[in-house]
């Protein structure tokens, strides 16, 4: 028989939930036990009691690794959630979510990205060069796996062996990769490597 939530697990297993919804990323023993008035120890309690009744699953010696477990849904009445990778490295050749390549996660609730096919990857946003598209350094940009793209949409391309996200165009028969920041000239290539199109944005703040 399943234990009991208790009204007191059922409110921290909320604010959770919400704290993924709306961040992108769990929130730490600390936010917790700043959300609930109580000590660092006691909030560490309320998560170990919520991961024994299959309500939470974490990643050991990872912060912000709290994931809902599928009775935590299921109490909640949650939807599913995406695990995203954020890939630190990604290589000339073919794309891999291997461990080595994986700085962290970031969970998103589906919606309908769920429809539409393909993987999921993200990326944290280095430098000031889409700043005008709203696109700010430190950002993490989620984006689905896709070898193709279309005149305007934002992308994720390898140049040079590294990952950049800009602004995709098609001009004479080239490929233009803009920025979206004056400062930074426009790229012109024959052929370009895109790794997939941005469907969405997290902004972490300190």
């Amino acid at each position: 028989m399943a234990k009991r939530v208790t009204d007191k697990q059922r409110e921290v297993l909320q604010y959770i939930a919400d704290f993924i919804e709306g961040n992108g990323y769990a929130p730490s023993i600390r936010d917790i036990a700043g959300k609930f008035d109580c000590s660092v120890k006691g909030a560490y309690d309320h998560v170990v009691a919520l991961e024994k009744k299959g309500l939470i699953e974490r990643a050991r010696n990872r912060s912000r690794s709290i994931l809902l477990g599928q009775r935590g849904k299921q109490v909640l009445g949650v939807e599913e959630a995406a695990r995203i990778p954020i890939l630190g490295r990604i290589a000339a050749g073919v794309m891999t979510y291997a461990d080595h390549n994986v700085e962290d996660y970031v969970n998103m609730p589906m919606d309908n990205m769920q429809h539409e096919g393909g993987n999921l990857f993200a990326l944290r946003v280095k430098g000031d060069s889409m700043i005008n598209a709203g696109i700010k350094e430190g950002d993490i940009a989620i984006f689905r796996e896709q070898q193709t793209a279309s005149t305007g949409d934002i992308v994720a391309a390898m140049v040079e062996d590294e990952a950049t996200v800009k602004f995709f165009f098609r001009q004479a028969g080239r490929v233009v990769l803009k920025a979206a920041n004056p400062l930074y000239p426009d790229m012109y290539f024959n052929e370009i490597r895109v790794l997939g199109k941005l469907k969405s944005l997290i902004r972490q703040y300190d």
